[in-house]
This record gives C-alpha cells, sequence and structure tokens, in this order.
C-alpha cells in the first residue's frame, strides 16, 4: 500500500503543474495577443531625393577691405592756420582748397626779390649796351646775369614755401574727423585729415596658404560680408606678392571688387571664397540627414517593402564639404547610393535599420 500513497502524490503533482502551465499559458498567449493589437514601430521624417549638381572646391579666406586711393595729408611747414576749407568728415573734390597757414613774411620778402629782380634786369640791360660800346667788359654782364638768376631762383622758392602753406585735396573724397581751429599754431608734419576716395571699387587683402602658392592674376573669387549685407559680390585677383612670408608661410593676394550691394568701408572685414581646382558633379544633401558614429559617417536611404511602405536602411556615405546647411557628398565613393534614391532628413536621428518610416507628405 505504501507505493500507491507515492502514486497518488506524484499525480497530485502533476495535475498541479499541469494546471499552473496551463494558466500560464494562456498569460503569455492573452500577452501575446495583446501586444500584437500594437501597431508596429514607427518614425516619421522630412525626405530628400539624390540629385546630382555642379560643386566647385573652394577655400574660405579672411580678407581686409583697402581703399583704391588713400592718403594721410599732413603739413609739410609750420605755421599758424589762418584758413580751414571741409569740415570734419566731409566730402572734398579735387583742388579744394583744405587749409591755409600764414604767408605774410613770405609776401613781403616776395616783393624784396621782385624788386631785386628788376634792378638786376636793369643791370644786365645797361652792361649789355656797354659792352656793345666797349665801354664794359663781359665779366660785368656775367656777373649781372648770374645776379639776376639768383634773384629768380630765391623767389621760386619762396613761391614754393607759399604754396607749401596751402594744403589742397589731391582727389575727391571723403576726409576724416579733424580738430583743427584757425589761429593755431601747427608743427610742421602734423596729421591734418585722411583722405579716403568714394569709389565703390576697393581692394580685398587675404592671405593664401603656400601650398596654393600657384594663384594666377585674373582668378575670379567671391567676396561676402553676412554682417554689412554683401552676398557673393565678384571680384578678380588683381596682384599677388612676389614671396612667401616666413613666419605665417602664407602669400599675400589682393583682389579688386566693384559692388553696388553696400559700400565697402576700409578697414572691414570680409570672407573671400577662393577656387583651388575644377567644378565637380556631386550630390548635394541636407546636413541634417548625415549621421555619424564610431563606423564612419552615413545617412538613412529609404526602401520600399513587399507592402509599399517605407523601410530605413543605413548607407554609408563620403562628404567632401560642408556649406552652409548642405552637405556636399562624392557619389561615386558613396557606394549605393543613387540619383533619385530617398533620403531622410529632418529626424533621420530616430532612425534605426530597418524601421518602418512615414515621410512628412505621407502625415498630411
Amino acid at each position: 500500500m505504501h507505493w500507491r500513497r507515492w502514486l497518488i502524490t506524484l499525480v497530485f503533482c502533476f495535475v498541479v503543474v499541469g494546471l499552473l502551465g496551463f494558466v500560464k499559458f494562456n498569460q503569455v498567449m492573452a500577452a501575446i495577443a495583446f501586444g500584437n493589437s500594437f501597431p508596429e514601430p514607427s518614425e516619421t521624417v522630412k525626405i530628400q531625393r539624390v540629385e546630382t549638381s555642379s560643386w566647385q572646391p573652394h577655400l574660405k579666406l579672411t580678407g581686409s577691405v583697402l581703399a583704391t586711393r588713400s592718403i594721410e595729408i599732413r603739413n609739410e611747414l609750420e605755421g599758424i592756420v589762418t584758413f580751414i576749407g571741409f569740415a570734419s568728415g566731409g566730402s572734398v573734390k579735387k583742388g579744394d582748397v583744405l587749409m591755409t597757414m600764414q604767408v605774410d613774411d613770405e609776401l613781403a620778402q616776395l616783393d624784396a626779390i621782385e624788386a631785386e629782380i628788376n634792378i638786376a634786369q636793369l643791370d644786365v640791360s645797361r652792361f649789355e649796351k656797354l659792352l656793345e660800346q666797349r665801354a664794359s667788359s663781359r665779366d660785368q654782364v656775367d656777373r649781372a646775369k648770374a645776379q639776376l638768376a639768383v634773384s629768380k631762383a630765391r623767389k621760386r622758392s619762396l613761391e614754393a614755401v607759399i604754396a607749401k602753406k596751402t594744403i589742397v585735396a589731391p582727389f575727391d573724397g571723403q576726409a576724416g574727423l579733424h580738430q583743427l581751429e584757425e589761429g593755431a599754431f601747427m608743427s610742421a608734419n602734423t596729421l591734418i585729415t585722411k583722405l579716403v576716395s568714394n569709389s565703390n571699387t576697393v581692394w580685398v587683402d587675404f592671405n593664401i596658404p603656400q601650398a596654393y602658392s600657384n594663384l594666377a592674376v585674373g582668378t575670379p573669387v567671391s567676396v561676402t560680408s553676412d554682417i554689412l549685407g554683401l552676398h557673393d559680390a565678384k571680384a578678380s585677383v588683381a596682384a599677388i606678392d612676389q614671396e612667401i612670408s616666413t613666419r605665417s608661410r602664407n602669400m599675400k593676394a589682393r583682389a579688386e571688387v566693384t559692388s553696388d550691394q553696400v559700400k565697402l568701408k576700409p578697414g572691414s572685414i570680409v570672407s573671400v571664397s577662393l577656387p583651388v581646382s575644377a567644378s565637380k558633379e556631386v550630390v548635394r544633401l541636407s546636413s541634417k540627414a548625415i549621421r555619424y558614429d564610431a563606423f564612419g559617417t552615413y545617412v538613412f536611404k529609404l526602401n520600399k517593402d513587399d507592402k509599399d511602405n517605407w523601410r530605413a536602411s543605413r548607407q554609408v556615405v563620403y562628404v567632401l564639404a560642408k556649406e552652409d546647411e548642405s552637405s556636399i557628398l562624392d557619389l561615386a565613393m558613396s557606394n549605393g547610393l543613387e540619383i533619385n534614391d530617398v533620403v531622410a532628413t529632418q529626424g533621420s536621428f530616430k532612425l534605426r535599420e530597418g524601421l518602418l518610416v512615414y515621410t512628412d507628405e505621407q502625415s498630411k
């Protein structure tokens, strides 16, 4: 009878385990059914079709604006200011009198020298007549002529001094600020003003890395400054320095630009775009489409599945450069990416391999 009790116990255990298994099985099946009632995980993104465009590699350099004509006007001689003919920061024309200095002493000396010249001319005439009558010598005539030449030279010297005390504008332009006052004594070589031409044509100086030192005069460049409101102004290289700096290993170049967009002030900082090779066919994609990880650079290409739904697929790409909000891709080195392929842009960071994807056009 002992074995019967063991048999009943075993049967009871099997029944309990079977009931528990049956309950658990129903719970698992219910959970699976509940999970299947939810839709498949998906994400919505914006898309862009792969298209080719022309692109030319270029360098982004920083340039400084210079006036084509600019000069510091200084007085050569000292003296007292008697007249100021231009406003501080005003516009002037070529030949305008900017400033005059006192010349009373020079004018008095000039009157005396003119009297000496008259006397010297009379002496020359008298000695020449006497020489004809053999009443004078050739030496006296030569001395009188020499004295006349000396007096005329002194007159020209005084006239030059008087002219130097009248400062005139050498070209049309815009004067700088000044603090000149009539009656003030001005020492020699004092800065009167700085005159800058009014031309819309300016120079832009920039430095080129020695790797591109074979740049030729006439090479087209573009000048940009978002702060100044200048966008892709066309320019050309007007001059190139003949040596590379031993400090920076750069070579200085100068471009000439004429802009109707905005008047560039000398000293302004602008961006210079310099082409460095021939144009090539590339793919432009939004930078939001480019993803990075430890294995490199990639995008998510969208492909249709059997049910005509979009599925995400990781596609390795090669980025040549970035311009504003676009990335330039080399199509030849991006194996698997072809023309008219659809690529996820905004929202691509949410994707993973094989994920169901809806486009922003489908969600509308």
